[in-house]
């Protein structure tokens, strides 16, 4: 690898490391200072759309004004956004800078994913890697990320256990983002640039690739901004204790991000995408009937595998059918389409909630069964 992808992957590590507890922390704060669940859920989906509108944009610029410029300025409203969060309790002002820092309650580990920096960050990392090795690099990119992910969520573990307050850690991040933004800002700029701020060449694809996200976003919305708080509700356990669960998740979607890229090759990427994608929603409505704490925890982890696992093949698909000087204005299409109509769950899952804690994710997992339908039926002359 040479310089610039270290740096790339530097700094998203040192964003995942902040996401793997702010996603677990934000419904439980929220909860903690006297909010409701629809309130919670209202916040959260508003989150959701600022940073679905932020992805949408400044991609589209990042591509157009160049994307380490862009990445620097993501960096620092990640910082002012985490170092201001506890200051107010205001719901918009926490949905506003929830949204401008990306904590939104799900995402954020690996390189494919997490809004505006997983479009620009993926669409870095091809620019300084061959066609052939676009999976296997992303591979590595998404596992260091989860690793990151996974201590991030085990410091939960470790501040809970020495009796401090767990919130600090926003605190954390705020310092962890100005460190990015001074590592990504040493990224050398290629000058690739699209000729138009909307995309012109590969639209057509662009549309395509979107059409997936609108139920894997609404399926996801509907649990994945408050697993931490389901897991709370449903078995009583602790922040620390759901931080172990999210890290072993995270863990098995760390071997499945390395050992996927070296066993499937570009021509088979499709194939891989629909069957994982079809074994994450069978697991995720296994997860809402099953009625103990272990096999809950088994399901969570097989699911975050099998969805997560393979966010380097579909960005390698995604990133080899679009044209290179509109990868991130690509990627930040299908982070809005997914984000977006994931914003309009979390209200929903929260009023469910109130009448059965099983419902979100049984809803869920129902949604998510057509991503895999969709990939299918708009890409199978991709079918090997």
């Amino acid at each position: 690898m040479n310089i610039n992808l270290v740096r790339i992957i530097g700094s998203r590590g040192l964003l995942s490391f902040s996401y793997g507890y702010l996603n677990i922390i934000l419904s439980l704060y929220l909860y903690h200072i006297g909010y409701g669940f629809i309130t919670i859920g209202a916040i959260i989906g508003t989150a959701i759309i600022i940073n679905a509108l932020l992805a949408l944009f400044l991609s589209m610029l990042a591509d157009h004004y160049g994307r380490r410029n862009v990445l620097f300025i993501l960096f620092i409203l990640f910082s002012v956004s985490s170092g201001l969060f506890l200051y107010t309790r205001d719901p918009i002002l926490i949905s506003l800078l929830s949204g401008l820092g990306g904590f939104t309650g799900s995402g954020g580990g690996p390189i494919g994913s997490g809004g505006p920096f997983g479009a620009i960050q993926t669409a870095l990392v091809t620019e300084f890697t061959d066609r052939k090795n676009f999976s296997r690099v992303l591979g590595i990119a998404s596992a260091i990320g989860m690793i990151l992910n996974v201590l991030g969520s085990l410091t939960l573990t470790l501040i809970e256990n020495l009796h401090m307050n767990v919130y600090m850690l926003f605190y954390l991040a705020s310092l962890l983002g100005l460190a990015g933004a001074i590592i990504s800002f040493g990224i050398e700029d290629r000058k690739i640039r699209s000729r138009n701020i909307l995309p012109k060449v590969s639209w057509k694809n662009i549309i395509k690739l979107s059409l997936p996200t609108i139920p894997s976003g609404i399926g996801a919305g509907m649990i994945m901004p408050i697993f931490s708080l389901w897991f709370n509700l449903k078995f009583h356990i602790s922040a620390g204790e759901i931080g172990i669960i999210f890290a072993s998740a995270n863990a098995f979607t760390t071997l499945m991000m390395l050992v996927m890229p070296m066993i499937i090759s570009h021509r088979n990427e499709l194939k891989a995408i629909v069957w994982s994608r079809i074994g994450a929603s069978l697991s995720l409505i296994a997860l809402a009937i099953s009625p103990t704490l272990i096999l809950s925890w088994v399901f969570y982890v097989l699911r975050a595998g099998l969805q997560m696992g393979t966010v380097p093949i579909r960005q390698s698909f995604s990133m080899g059918i679009v044209d290179e000087t509109e990868r991130a204005t690509s990627s930040g299409i299908t982070s809005f389409t997914r984000t977006g109509f994931s914003s309009a769950s979390p209200p929903v899952s929260g009023a469910l909630m109130s009448y059965s804690i099983d419902l979100p994710p049984l809803l869920g997992g129902i949604f998510l069964f057509f991503d895999p339908l969709l990939y299918y039926l708009l890409f199978r002359k991709h079918w090997a």
